[in-house]
């Protein structure tokens, strides 16, 4: 059998179908990747946007940042614990010599968590009335994480310091580098 030749309207269908199929194939083969890429592309240019706001945000509000920072640079320290032990036990002495008062100390193991140290000493204080509340008022004013644990004053048979209380402080540092 002999084909019979396509007839205009035939080949003009089959043009049709064939433009049909080749943009289906463009389409879906190039178009919905491309689409899809430039979606990813889209939502990541959002992301780094909303970052940037972020940052220039930080940028604003840094002044005020490093001004609150430095209001609590004196709790951090990079010192070792015993040098930093060392000076508290140093610091207690020197107030108990300018309240004029006869000081017992007894330190006690450093204990650390993470990147904090505490300092918890002992302190026996024979004293007068107005010497003692001196110590204490020194001792509260004092600019470091301080903390009382506990305190117990007593009278004695003494003329010359009528009072003793026993205190245990606990000092706080933070290390910026784990505590060694």
């Amino acid at each position: 059998m002999a084909r019979r030749p396509a007839s205009a309207r035939e080949r003009l269908f089959a043009f049709g179908a064939l433009g049909v199929v080749m943009t289906w194939a463009v389409v879906s083969h190039v178009g919905v990747p491309l689409w899809e890429r430039m979606s990813l592309l889209q939502q990541q240019a959002t992301l780094s946007e909303e970052k940037t706001a972020r940052l220039r945000e930080l940028l604003r509000r840094k002044p005020l940042i490093e001004q609150q920072h430095a209001t609590y640079t004196h709790f951090w320290s990079d010192e070792s614990d015993e040098l930093i032990q060392g000076a508290f036990l140093d610091q207690l002495e020197q107030m108990a010599e300018a309240a004029k008062l006869h000081l017992s100390v007894k330190p006690r193991p450093i204990s650390q968590i993470g990147k904090t140290s505490r300092f918890e000493v002992e302190l026996e204080v024979d004293a007068t009335q107005e010497s003692l509340l001196t110590f204490l008022d020194q001792l509260l004013r004092w600019p470091h994480l301080i903390e009382i644990v506990r305190l117990r004053i007593s009278t004695t048979v003494s003329k010359e310091y009528p009072l003793r209380a026993t205190l245990v402080v606990n000092k706080a540092v933070f290390h910026r580098l784990p505590a060694s």
